[in-house]
């Protein structure tokens, strides 16, 4: 495996874990500040918005995801894979899951990889 599909799948990685642990600081550093983040159920979010979705849920209860599909092209890269997401509804608390396709675009600049477009069309296997 080459090295930058090495960095993208490490970077899904602490991904998941900042989403989990509702870890702002790192989850901030992983965004692009242009990002546009389309949750499965239409809801869009700027990078500030989905911070503060993250942080009023508690974080994500747990994330479930295939190896996703890399392709690279230059400085971008376009992530591609199911995935299942169990999370708090922050009307009453609940846990909820959400299924689907997940798409995440990233942009590689000097300070690293950055999600420019993440989003979770549902789906079922």
């Amino acid at each position: 495996m080459n090295e930058t599909l090495q960095q993208l799948q490490a970077f899904e990685q602490r991904r998941q874990q900042a989403m989990i642990e509702a870890d702002l600081d790192v989850l901030s550093q992983l965004l692009a500040d242009e990002l546009v983040h389309v949750h499965s159920t239409g809801l869009v979010h700027n990078k500030q918005q989905l911070l503060e979705h993250v942080r009023r849920m508690g974080g994500f209860v747990a994330i479930e995801r295939d190896e996703p599909a890399i392709q690279i092209q230059g400085d971008i890269a376009i992530m591609t894979g199911y995935t299942r997401n169990t999370v708090r509804s922050l009307e009453n608390g609940l846990v909820m899951v959400r299924e689907g396709f997940s798409t995440l675009l990233l942009r590689h600049d000097a300070a690293g990889w950055r999600i420019l477009l993440s989003q979770l069309t549902p789906c079922q296997r």
